[in-house]
């Protein structure tokens, strides 16, 4: 990817790039009493959010989360109802952000980059994370694929963002902590920066991301240098 020498309109990821999923892996793991039952299930949900893509039959991202955290406690053999699927993801929407997101978004700001969201979320879902987590006003736009019905990576999610925005792929940098999002950013033709959380890592078949770092601030730092007029 060649990186252009203006600034370019960050486009960030929500859940687990700004948002720290703990409460959210806790619940699940308790309500399916395994220590992986977080990442059986999270999988399953990217799995079946594709498989919509595949065959054309959209569900919200909250209605597919549902669906899979019941598969996953039928192949793990528990058996759990639907008001306690329903209490174990409404955590969801309480996620707090990490603590170095807002220095880091600030700083941006501070620099003048214009920032946005591009999220699988539903808009209720996204709405009420970004007001409980102090995040609504760094963004010009909380831009989710529920308006589109098409769930990232699919290349038409980055696509249509660059058209919400009124910039062409390649003036965009879409920031994630998952090497899937990446790649099909990437894949889009927008330029890339991974957020190395806890656990994530990049998809290795695919493009070398344009930026790296461990957490928010440490990646507005790097984009401020990048970026100095």
């Amino acid at each position: 990817m060649t990186i252009q020498k203006t600034k370019p309109v960050l486009v960030f990821d929500v859940n687990e790039t700004l948002l720290d999923m703990t409460p959210l892996k806790k619940s699940v793991n308790t309500l399916l009493d395994n220590e992986q039952g977080f990442r059986i299930w999270f999988g399953m949900l990217l799995h079946y959010s594709i498989v919509s893509n595949s065959i054309n039959e959209y569900h919200d991202f909250s209605t597919i989360a549902g669906a899979t955290l019941a598969m996953a406690s039928t192949s793990i053999n528990k058996k759990v109802t639907e008001d306690e699927i329903k209490e174990a993801l409404s955590n969801i929407k309480i996620l707090q952000a990490y603590p170095d997101v807002e220095k880091g978004l600030q700083l941006l700001k501070d620099h003048g980059f214009r920032l946005a969201t591009l999220t699988n979320s539903p808009p209720h879902a996204l709405k009420q994370q970004l007001i409980n987590s102090n995040l609504t006003n760094y963004f010009e736009q909380a831009l989710s694929i529920d308006s589109l019905k098409k769930y990232k990576p699919a290349a038409e999610t980055y696509l249509w963002a660059a058209k919400k925005l009124v910039v062409q792929p390649n003036e965009m940098l879409m920031i994630a902590a998952h090497g899937w999002d990446l790649a099909g950013a990437s894949h889009a033709g927008l330029a890339t920066c991974f957020i190395a959380r806890e656990g994530q890592s990049l998809y290795t078949l695919s493009n070398t991301p344009d930026f790296e770092a461990n957490d928010i601030l440490a990646m507005a730092e790097q984009l401020v240098a990048a970026y100095r007029e």
